[in-house]
């Protein structure tokens, strides 16, 4: 198949079969994997040509059930930790990130497009639902496990959650780590989803300490400042919240250049308090 240098960006298909070769695929449909490389903005030059749409949705599935598999299979982990290993490793990100060091752009059919981490993870997910078609699904584990074998992706992931939060305990006292510990796994028991941002992260904490989805923390918008074209909002705080006996005051204002935004910096104050992790935005 020849490559459309001059309109856009097609398939060699030499270069497709050696990376294929370099995965240990086999045989396989080459029309379907076609289709799972090639971009909606592809049909600009050929409008017979099929996209990955249908399949993404299908490799979404697929990928899931692989991480879950072998996260479970590791045996070591709480329910919450498996919920939240999964999450960070299909999310776009990892999935991009995952496209870029398998060198996949090269194989991809589009016009006059930047592939976006969207993109990038939409067509990985694509590439395994022709793998499960094709192939079933003990070899997408195999390809999978080679690719994170060749990239590290998981391990880095993995290793990323396990460790986070541990590098703010250097210069305590044995005491102060114990508590900030006790408290963390006491977060971890209520299934806290600290993959987030501040304020949601805040928000599911209300939400399991008073037994409420309507028990939310209270933010006063304290102050407008500046033209209208560029205001300064400061944003309050100012709640308490009883963890384990032990009462956390959370006086704190937040200030930035949108409400949301004002509101977001007080969270993560309040989330620094609590020692409460939680994704910065």
């Amino acid at each position: 198949m020849k490559s459309f240098e001059d309109r856009g960006v097609g398939i060699e298909m030499k270069e497709l079969k050696n990376w294929l070769e370099t995965l240990h695929v086999g045989e396989i449909d080459m029309i379907l994997l076609e289709n799972a490389l090639t971009h909606g903005s592809y049909k600009s030059i050929d409008l017979k040509a099929d996209d990955y749409q249908r399949l993404e949705f299908l490799g979404d599935a697929v990928i899931d059930i692989i991480v879950s598999d072998k996260l479970y299979g590791i045996g070591k982990y709480s329910e919450g930790d498996l919920t939240e290993l999964r999450s960070l490793m299909v999310k776009e990100k990892p999935l991009a990130d995952l496209f870029d060091m398998m060198e996949m752009e090269s194989l991809v059919r589009s016009f006059n497009i930047s592939l976006t981490p969207g993109i990038k993870s939409d067509i990985v997910e694509a590439f395994f639902a022709v793998l499960y078609l094709e192939k079933g699904i003990k070899k997408c584990r195999q390809i999978w496990d080679l690719m994170m074998e060749k990239t590290g992706l998981e391990e880095k992931v993995i290793d990323n959650y396990l460790n986070k939060g541990k590098e703010d305990l250097d210069g305590l006292s044995p005491e102060e780590v114990e508590q900030i510990i006790d408290l963390r796994d006491f977060y971890d028991s209520l299934d806290i989803k600290t993959n987030q941002n501040a304020r949601n992260v805040l928000e599911q904490l209300f939400n399991k300490i008073y037994s409420s989805p309507d028990r939310l923390p209270n933010f006063d918008e304290f102050d407008k400042k500046g033209p209208d074209h560029a205001p300064i909002f400061t944003v309050r705080l100012n709640e308490s919240i009883t963890i384990k006996g032990k009462t956390f005051n959370l006086r704190v204002k937040g200030r930035a250049g949108s409400l949301k935004r004002a509101q977001m910096k007080a969270a993560e104050k309040a989330c620094d308090i609590l020692h409460l992790s939680y994704n910065k935005i």
